[in-house]
């Protein structure tokens, strides 16, 4: 799921992915998605995904890392059937920190919209322009924050309230994560800030490993 070379001005994704019934899939880029330096242009990502009932769909990507002057917008539509499950994951850097950059980007604009059993579970819509100051809520709490979204689905997370207890009680001093659930269906969003990019990761795991054990599934393991 993941361009070598990074996207540049004009590189334009779509997919279109479809989990037939009783499949489980996961999904993962073996490294991290650089959006390189533009003129006046940008980079798009649209992305689709069905997952038909009994059907499990893992998303596992790296970091997103907009570097200087970059334009990236994404758009996600996913569509689960009633009993369909899923880990949904983005990640978001605010730079190349390792180069002393910081949201030297011009814009990330985001829309995901998620439903399920055919109704509308989440629609989420932010766009992150440093110029215009929308990154200062992250930026308050956090010098440098790298930003986790994960969407959980599974009609087993019910009865879960460990879990998300467990979520909770992995806040820090440099780490925040929290989840609430959504308007309709077995359905959940988690948020992880933080401003180590290592530190966040692991939360990631320990949520991810929590995941699994609450759904009563053997844990996919991660091929890089």
């Amino acid at each position: 799921m993941s361009p070598t070379a990074g996207l540049l001005e004009g590189d334009h994704v779509d997919l279109d992915i479809v989990i037939e019934p009783s499949s489980k899939i996961v999904l993962s880029n073996p490294t991290a998605l650089r959006v390189h330096k533009m003129g006046t242009g940008k980079a798009t990502w649209n992305q689709c995904f069905h997952i038909a009932p009994n059907a499990f769909l893992e998303t596992h990507p790296e970091w997103l890392i907009p570097q200087t002057d970059s334009r990236f917008e994404q758009r996600t539509h996913i569509d689960l059937e009633k009993d369909a499950q899923l880990f949904f994951i983005e990640t978001l850097a605010p730079g190349r920190v390792a180069s002393g950059e910081s949201f030297a980007f011009s814009s990330y604009r985001n829309r995901l919209e998620l439903r399920y059993d055919g109704k509308l579970s989440a629609l989420e819509k932010f766009e992150i322009s440093p110029e215009s100051k929308t990154h200062s809520g992250w930026a308050a709490a956090f010098e440098n924050p790298f930003y986790i979204s994960i969407y959980i689905v599974s009609p087993k997370l019910e009865n879960a309230s460990p879990l998300f207890q467990a979520i909770h009680d992995l806040q820090t001093d440099s780490l925040f994560s929290g989840s609430s659930q959504l308007n309709h269906g077995p359905c959940w969003n988690i948020k992880i800030l933080s401003p180590n990019a290592v530190e966040a990761k692991a939360a990631l795991t320990k949520i991810r490993e929590l995941f699994y054990q609450a759904i009563d599934l053997p844990i996919i393991a991660l091929r890089r």
